[in-house]
């Protein structure tokens, strides 16, 4: 090879060796002066689900929300959103077969829903009567009423007290409500005078819970019972013969009159039946044919027993009262009341169906319920008459009984005294 040729093939690796160096360290540089770019990966966006109230979603309306007034039309409610007259005489008449708009009450909460397009305008009225149903009031394109009813979660509850005041003041004391007081007064109502129990009594309940949307919204049935007075205990099991629960005592005795004790909700007697009383009003001795029990305006009224509707009026001394005859031998009346229950006359009724509300019509001085009772047509002292006791347990029963009584006695046994002295139990008797 000529000097020529070996000088070119030199100066060419040599240039190969400079370039290869400065790609190398170019690289090396721009690696360490310029961080690798990370892969970054976008969070999805969380779905928002759609909110919903009475079934309709709050994306397409916005809502108002209120009670209603004395006196309030539905008319006036609707004030402002743009319905029509004939709108309104539809909806009034439509809703008299599912829920009439002219029964609205007082402080009962209601929903408007509306629309904002180009006019405010209302599309539904939500009205709640009570806790467990609402009544929706289409005013958009058809117009049209439901009812709709919520569901009702049945949670069984346990409850223990000792009482130091009274059973009202135990049972409200241990958390439980009006609702159970009447329930265990009307239980007991006939083996003891809920008036006169004495500090050291103690009872054990286990009783239903009725839940909707997880909140409590009333008693339902009490299961089973054990109260001791004066050292005594008294047993009360729920059973189904298949006819509704009755309740029955450890040997299948009913625990149950044909007629309630306290027609009014856990009441106080103000006065009792008295040929010769003094009448407050009239200054003059009249005879009190029945027993007074003292009760808040408004408090529910029940009939005393099953039977039907002979009379439902105003007169002049009795104020706004109800009959009930019950069958060939008793008749019941109820009088002062501030408005009737929903049933009419000649209606059928059942113990404990509320027929009227507490008030002081006619010649009373203040809210009470007079209570009359009549046997064969004549009134008589209902606190003295010995009143005929449900049918006991048929043999039939008597195994099936024993087998429900049996658990409920292990709940009973099972719930904890809220006092230090365990020694009472439904198990140490």
């Amino acid at each position: 090879m000529n000097k020529k040729l070996l000088g070119f093939v030199g100066g060419a690796v040599v240039i190969i060796s400079i370039l290869t160096y400065v790609f190398v360290f170019q690289s090396k540089t721009d690696s360490n002066d310029t961080p690798e770019e990370e892969l970054v990966l976008e969070e999805p966006e969380p779905i928002v689900e759609p909110e919903y109230r009475y079934g309709l979603s709050l994306d397409e309306y916005q809502i108002e929300e209120g009670q209603v007034k004395r006196n309030q039309t539905f008319a006036e409610i609707l004030e402002g959103y743009n319905l029509s007259l004939q709108d309104i005489y539809t909806i009034d008449k439509i809703s008299s077969d599912v829920f009439s708009v002219r029964n609205f009450i007082p402080r009962k909460n209601y929903t408007i829903f509306y629309t904002t397009d180009s006019l405010k305008r209302a599309a539904y009225l939500v009205y709640e009567p009570n806790q467990t149903e609402y009544i929706m009031y289409q005013l958009q394109d058809s117009l049209a009423v439901y009812k709709e009813n919520r569901p009702v979660e049945i949670v069984e509850r346990t409850m223990a007290g000792i009482i130091t005041q009274s059973l009202d003041h135990s049972i409200r004391q241990e958390g439980g409500t009006p609702a159970l007081v009447n329930a265990m007064a009307d239980l007991y109502g006939w083996q003891m005078d809920m008036r006169s129990l004495h500090p050291g009594d103690w009872f054990k309940i286990v009783y239903e819970d009725k839940l909707v949307n997880g909140e409590s919204i009333g008693v339902g049935n009490i299961l089973g019972a054990e109260f001791n007075h004066l050292n005594n205990s008294y047993m009360a099991y729920a059973f189904d013969k298949g006819d509704g629960l009755n309740y029955y005592d450890e040997k299948g005795e009913s625990m149950q009159k044909a007629f309630l004790r306290y027609p009014v909700e856990y009441s106080r007697i103000s006065s009792r039946y008295n040929p010769t009383r003094f009448h407050p009003v009239l200054k003059r001795r009249t005879p009190h044919l029945g027993t007074d029990y003292a009760a808040s305006k408004g408090t529910p009224i029940k009939a005393a027993g099953d039977g039907v509707i002979t009379a439902r009026g105003y007169t002049r001394g009795n104020g706004n009262y109800v009959k009930i005859k019950h069958n060939g031998t008793y008749t019941t009346g109820y009088l002062h009341m501030s408005r009737f229950g929903k049933f009419k006359q000649g209606q059928r009724v059942k113990k404990g169906d509320v027929i009227g509300y507490v008030g002081k019509t006619g010649l009373a001085t203040g809210y009470h319920l007079c209570f009359r009772f009549w046997k064969r047509g004549q009134q008589v002292d209902f606190l003295k008459e010995k009143l005929p006791a449900q049918e006991p347990l048929a043999d039939e029963y008597i195994i099936r009984f024993e087998s429900v009584m049996s658990l409920t006695q292990k709940k009973l046994t099972d719930i904890t005294m809220p006092y230090a002295d365990q020694s009472y139990s439904a198990s140490s008797k």
